[in-house]
């Protein structure tokens, strides 16, 4: 398959439509770090912790957790509408 030497001009000559015949190298660490907060992912009552988020749990009766604001509160938030949408979670079996 010839390509046009604008296409290679517009893809730096790295992208010609050809099969790539190297390896995709592997992420390096870990997709989701452990949170290091001892209070993260507590079952709700008390905040633990001052600043921590509650997060409500699913209508399959989950109950709900403090989290650490940002990433964990929003995982633990769309894990929640997940729930409520049906889907179901690793730990439940998907």
């Amino acid at each position: 398959m010839a390509v046009s030497k604008a296409s290679k001009d517009w893809n730096g000559g790295g992208f010609t439509g050809r099969r790539r015949t190297t390896a995709i190298p592997a992420a390096q660490g870990a997709v989701v770090e452990e949170c290091a907060v001892d209070a993260c992912g507590k079952p709700a009552g008390r905040a633990p912790v001052p600043g921590m988020v509650r997060v409500r749990g699913g209508r399959d009766g989950a109950p709900a957790h403090w989290y650490c604001p940002g990433r964990c509160a929003a995982i633990a938030r769309a894990r929640a509408d997940l729930r409520q949408a049906g889907a179901r979670t690793e730990e439940e079996g998907s």
